[in-house]
């Protein structure tokens, strides 16, 4: 009986010891629960300053600085991100299909006569090879752009993380490559271009019948007087001039600060502005440029894949030019 009452005893007191340290793990474990708060963590961030993807880091843009020397009217309107983006998406896939309606219900701009079968020179070896070498990356260039400015609000929604992810950085890649080839097209084509680019007086008359190639109404319009450029071309091609100059260097000053002397804050940012809306407006007349080129007038394609054009071609188009040249002059 003593030795029951020793191991009743013992029992007992386990039992109250295991039920003590059950209570205190219980309370213990009340008090360490998870709770709505962690530690601060820090990161490290490329820049302080609104970017797009592919806009290099410039270790002097990430040093802390005077708020008030930064312009507030730049970064509002880099933070207006959703309108640029819409902007873009505008300029591009906007422009492209109300362009395609319009020839729908307009219809091209057809020869009157036909095709000769006899071609006339227009445009040398050379002046072909600037067209493609500036025209195919340009091509590039503005979708890797629509895709970089845009693709956030219009393409994300559709895709895995990972797989715009993986376009995205490889718009980055590829439109950083393209700007090179562009580059050297462009400012060849500029220069030696330029001459055949001024305006004439018959510039006015061409735009006040929209160079003939409205075929809606009564009666069909005639195409106007025009020289070697008529003066729908040669809007483009100053807009061109202008907003590709805009671009090329805006984009090398992001690409390459240090050659610039090092870019400043504000610096920085108007850049990316600038080049934000050149691509914009040059976006939206090289859609109409090359629906112009390859599907609204018949023939004009032909100019620049063989720098020929069909002699009815230059007759109903570029009257002028080719008065000259069947005098040859």
């Amino acid at each position: 009986m003593q030795i029951i009452k020793y191991l009743t005893a013992f029992g007992l007191g386990a039992a109250g010891s295991a039920a003590w340290a059950a209570d205190k793990a219980a309370q213990e474990t009340v008090e360490h629960m998870p709770e709505f708060w962690s530690e601060v963590q820090e990161h490290a961030v490329n820049a302080d300053v609104p970017q797009l993807l592919g806009y290099p880091s410039d270790p002097s843009l990430t040093m802390t600085y005077n708020p008030d020397a930064v312009s507030s009217g730049y970064l509002g309107f880099l933070q207006a991100s959703t309108t640029i983006a819409n902007f873009i998406f505008a300029a591009v896939v906007l422009v492209a299909v109300l362009f395609a309606v319009f020839v729908m219900i307009n219809g091209r701009a057809k020869l009157e006569h036909g095709f000769s079968g006899k071609l006339i020179p227009r445009w040398s070896k050379l002046d072909v090879f600037l067209h493609w070498l500036t025209g195919i990356p340009g091509v590039v260039l503005i979708l890797t752009g629509l895709v970089i400015g845009a693709g956030r609000f219009w393409l994300e929604p559709a895709m895995s993380p990972s797989h715009f992810f993986t376009l995205v950085s490889g718009s980055v890649q590829l439109h950083n490559f393209f700007a090179f080839p562009f580059l050297i097209g462009a400012v060849i084509m500029m220069v030696k271009w330029m001459k055949r680019q001024m305006p004439e007086k018959g510039d006015a008359a061409w735009f006040a019948k929209l160079g003939g190639y409205i075929n809606l109404g009564k009666t069909k319009a005639e195409h106007p007087a025009a020289g070697f450029a008529n003066a729908g071309e040669k809007a483009f091609f100053w807009t061109f001039v202008v907003f590709g100059l805009c671009l090329i260097v805006t984009g090398l000053m992001m690409l390459y600060p240090a050659a610039f002397g090092g870019v400043s804050k504000n610096s920085a940012l108007l850049a990316l502005i600038i080049h934000i809306v050149s691509a914009i407006v040059l976006s939206a007349f090289s859609v109409v440029h090359i629906y112009m080129g390859a599907v609204m007038s018949e023939g004009g394609i032909e100019n620049m894949l063989s720098g020929k054009c069909d002699e009815n071609w230059a007759i109903q188009n570029h009257s002028l030019w080719y008065e000259k040249v069947a005098k040859g002059n």
